[in-house]
C-alpha cells in the first residue's frame, strides 16, 4: 500500500514539474532579423530603366545590371495603420475592399507589384516572434505575424492580405493577389557574411534578389 502511494506521489510530482516548464517558442533557434540594414547595390538586382525588359534574374537584358533607383521598396504597403505610423496604431484608417482599378487604370495589385520591384535603400526590422515589423526608407511600416495568420495591408483604397511563416531558417511572406496569384518574399541571413537576403518572386516567375549589409554604428564625437 505504501509503495503504491509512493509511486503515485512521484508521478504527481513529475506532472507538476512538466506543467511548470514554460512553453517553447515556435521560433526557438530560428534567426532574428532585427537591425538596420543598408542596401548593397553591387550585390543586388536593381530595377530596369524604362524601355529595358528585365530577365528572370531581375537584371536588365541590355547590360546585365540595370542602374538607377526607383522609389523606396514597398512604398504604399503599410502595416496595420496609417502610412508611416506606429505599429501600435492598430487598424486605424484601414478599409477592406477589392483590388479594383482606379481612374488611372492601375489596381492595388499593380501598385504592389511596381513597388516591390524597387528596393528600399534601407530596412529597419524589429523581430520578436511572432511579431515582425519592417520600416522602409520612406518611413512606411508594415506589421507581419510569423505564425501564418493573415495580415492586412492597405494599398490606396483597397487591402491586400499576406501570410508569413517559417520555412526552415527562412521567413516566407505571400501576398495574395487573388485568382491563385501571389507575390512571395523570402528573408534569410547569409551564412558567415552577416548579410540579409531579400528575394521577391512575382506571379510570372521572375525573381529579384537584394542583399543588405548591417548598418555601421554611428561614431560619437
Amino acid at each position: 500500500m505504501s509503495q503504491r502511494f509512493g509511486t503515485t506521489c512521484v508521478a504527481i510530482t513529475l506532472l507538476s514539474a512538466v506543467a511548470t516548464v514554460p512553453a517553447q517558442s515556435p521560433a526557438a533557434g530560428k534567426p532574428n532579423f532585427s537591425g538596420v540594414w543598408i542596401l548593397n547595390r553591387d550585390l543586388s538586382d536593381m530595377p530596369s530603366p524604362p524601355g529595358i525588359a528585365a530577365n528572370s534574374s531581375g537584371r536588365s537584358d541590355q547590360d546585365g545590371r540595370a542602374g538607377g533607383m526607383g522609389r523606396g521598396g514597398f512604398d504604399g504597403v503599410t502595416g496595420r495603420g496609417r502610412s508611416g505610423g506606429s505599429p501600435n496604431d492598430g487598424y486605424r484608417g484601414e478599409r477592406y475592399g477589392q483590388t479594383t482599378n482606379r481612374p488611372d487604370g492601375r489596381s492595388a495589385n499593380d501598385d504592389l507589384t511596381s513597388d516591390l520591384r524597387n528596393p528600399s535603400s534601407s530596412l529597419t526590422i524589429s523581430h520578436a516572434d511572432p511579431a515582425l515589423t519592417i520600416t522602409d526608407a520612406g518611413d512606411r511600416t508594415r506589421l507581419f505575424q510569423t505564425n501564418g495568420q493573415k495580415d492586412p495591408h492597405q494599398i490606396g483604397a483597397a487591402t491586400i492580405l499576406s501570410t508569413t511563416k517559417w520555412d526552415g531558417d527562412r521567413l516566407v511572406t505571400d501576398y495574395d493577389l487573388g485568382n491563385g496569384r501571389k507575390i512571395r518574399i523570402i528573408y534569410a541571413l547569409i551564412p558567415n557574411a552577416r548579410q540579409l537576403l531579400e528575394q521577391v518572386t512575382f506571379p510570372n516567375g521572375q525573381t529579384i534578389k537584394r542583399v543588405y549589409d548591417p548598418a555601421k554604428p554611428t561614431r560619437r564625437g
